[in-house]
């Protein structure tokens, strides 16, 4: 059986760095606040704790073309890309998901592995 690869592409431009959303990285964890940099420093601390470094790149990205407002995270596998940003309300598109639709980074990072 072939394994995935999937990056996580997190954006650490400047309007990534000045927004900030509430979300919670772990399925037990309660909401936190995350700018760019935060978001990109908790996955680097969680895919090292949960041993996913074989399966889960992750990457800085400091500018990511047609980005809205941020915190922005470009979730990658394959030809697959589903970018996840500070939005209050569903776009209705399954590649752009508005960060109140998930219920956790950890919740999107197992439903694209498994």
């Amino acid at each position: 059986m072939d394994e995935k690869r999937l990056a996580l592409y997190v954006c650490t431009k400047s309007k990534c760095t000045a927004k900030r959303v509430a979300l919670r990285l772990r399925a037990d964890d309660i909401p936190q606040d995350y700018n760019g940099p935060a978001l990109l420093a908790a996955l680097v601390q969680f895919v090292s704790e949960k041993n996913l470094a074989g399966c889960v790149g992750i990457h800085e990205a400091t500018c990511m073309s047609g980005c809205p407002v941020g915190p922005r995270m470009d979730l990658c596998i394959g030809t697959e890309r589903v970018m996840y940003f500070r939005r209050f309300t569903s776009t209705g598109r399954s590649d752009l998901v508005a960060w109140t639709s998930i219920d956790s980074v950890e919740s999107e990072i197992k439903s694209k592995l498994l």
